[in-house]
């Protein structure tokens, strides 16, 4: 793992255990999400058409603003096909999540 490629140390996966997970990272607000494959991702809580505050509900996400609704795993809108939550990648190693520096 490069420390330049995942720098922020997002602690013990045993302290995820119940996902989707509120996270702040970066002084910024996140969820903590995990696919059926395993692969987390860190997407940002904020909604990209109005800057609303992303909340779960069930499977998904979505901005109470508009009801804009984005996917629960992937952070794909579910309103607009060409618009999605920013989220950045996260590895685990050794027991700790690490998420990337740069959104993908």
């Amino acid at each position: 793992m490069s420390e330049e490629l995942y720098p922020i140390d997002l602690g013990p996966v045993i302290q995820y255990e119940i996902l989707p997970a509120e996270i702040t990272a970066e002084d910024s607000p996140y969820w903590l999400v995990r696919s059926a494959e395993g692969v987390y991702r860190l997407l940002l809580a904020v909604c990209p058409h109005a800057g609303g505050d992303i909340r779960p509900h069930e499977d998904i996400f979505y901005c109470p603003l508009h009801f804009w609704t984005f996917h629960g795993e992937t952070g794909a809108c579910l309103t607009l096909s060409d618009r999605r939550l920013a989220y950045r990648q996260v590895i685990e190693r050794n027991g700790r999540l690490y998420a990337a520096a740069k959104f993908d």
